[in-house]
């Protein structure tokens, strides 16, 4: 799950909206929010304007939202603890989408960049957890979690405009992990380990079942002559996981995307190579070349590439080559469509990833 970013920011342009004459359309960052017009015909917000810009899936204590006037513009949902909170939502107005709040900040001195969580009192919302956690056992210290891959459109310096990419289908499954750590075969999901099931269950386990695949075996036996950690990570995807299925109505599907060795990740053409000779399924790739946000936003939206009719979910998008962020850590980026994000038949719905 990605951080929540609620900062100051300077509008980047300001647009007519197409199909409504008293409303217009603000970029802020890799966003898009409709704003209203004001009574002298002018939007309420100008470009290079400092603004509080609050993403969707944060969440406002109430006294906080009755103060800035949005209750409205949020939705009540139940959290992962059971408690009811006040989230932004992302909306569709006359056709096009809207996402997170504006607001002027409280305090005008405030420069570009300020976090203003703590003030606001803003919050990362949790949705309920799906999947049971009684077959969990306590993590082995280097079965490594996977990367927390933060929202591309929070963060959109962080690839530089023409850096060589890779572009792959956000697959809409459960973060899975499985590998050999110090001679021992280990899975789980993202953030819990599982029991190892007899033998004849490892099939119909969810988290075990990438282990019964025979490519998988074999290229994680390949590493383990070589590194005492070897962690293959995928997504687990189908009709039992969640609600986008790609075909599989009746059973499971594994698609790798990375793969640590000791403590590093495999560049991109090291990890494809090594699955392409074992065989493994990886995540379909949509593009590679040069970095363009505007490219990003483009790849997201359409069906799944997956055997399915469906919507994807989003896209994923790497540099060629490892390298690290100061403020995102590894850089790893996701881009969630339009359209799955104002699906609040699948974003109410699903669950979060233990």
């Amino acid at each position: 799950m990605s951080s929540v970013i609620a900062n100051v920011v300077e509008i980047e342009a300001v647009h007519p909206h197409p199909n409504a004459d008293r409303l217009f359309l603000a970029r802020i960052k890799g966003w898009q929010a409709v704003i209203r017009k004001g009574e002298d015909g002018s939007p309420e917000f100008a470009p290079g304007e400092r603004v509080v810009f609050i993403p969707p899936d944060s969440t406002l204590p109430r006294e906080m939202a009755e103060r800035l006037g949005v209750v409205s513009y949020l939705s009540e949902r139940t959290n992962v603890e059971g408690e009811r909170e006040l989230v932004v939502r992302q909306v569709r107005l006359r056709g096009e989408p809207s996402f997170g709040l504006l607001v002027r900040p409280d305090d005008p001195r405030w420069p570009v960049g300020t976090d203003v969580r703590e003030h606001y009192g803003i919050g990362k919302f949790r949705p309920p957890v799906r999947f049971s956690a009684g077959d969990a056992e306590p993590n082995h210290p280097l079965f490594q979690r996977y990367t927390e891959i933060e929202n591309l459109r929070n963060f959109p310096g962080v690839l530089a405009p023409g850096e060589e990419v890779v572009v792959s289908e956000k697959i809409h499954g459960t973060n899975a992990r499985v590998g050999w750590v110090e001679g021992e075969l280990l899975a789980g999901s993202h953030g819990l380990q599982r029991k190892r099931p007899e033998p004849g269950e490892m099939a119909t386990n969810t988290y075990w079942f990438p282990a019964t695949l025979e490519p998988v075996r074999s290229l994680l036996d390949e590493l383990r002559q070589s590194h005492p950690v070897a962690i293959l990570y995928g997504e687990i995807y189908g009709s039992r996981v969640q609600s986008l299925h790609y075909g599989r109505r009746d059973g499971l599907g594994f698609a790798a995307f990375d793969i640590l060795v000791g403590e590093h990740y495999l560049d991109y053409d090291d990890f494809i190579a090594l699955c392409q000779r074992h065989g493994v399924e990886t995540v379909p790739i949509l593009d590679r070349g040069p970095f363009s946000l505007e490219r990003i936003a483009e790849l997201s939206r359409g069906n799944t590439t997956l055997p399915d009719q469906h919507i994807r979910e989003g896209v994923v998008v790497r540099p060629v080559k490892e390298r690290f962020d100061p403020e995102v850590g590894r850089v790893i980026l996701k881009y969630l469509s339009d359209d799955y994000l104002l699906n609040d038949k699948l974003t109410a719905a699903d669950a979060t990833d233990l």
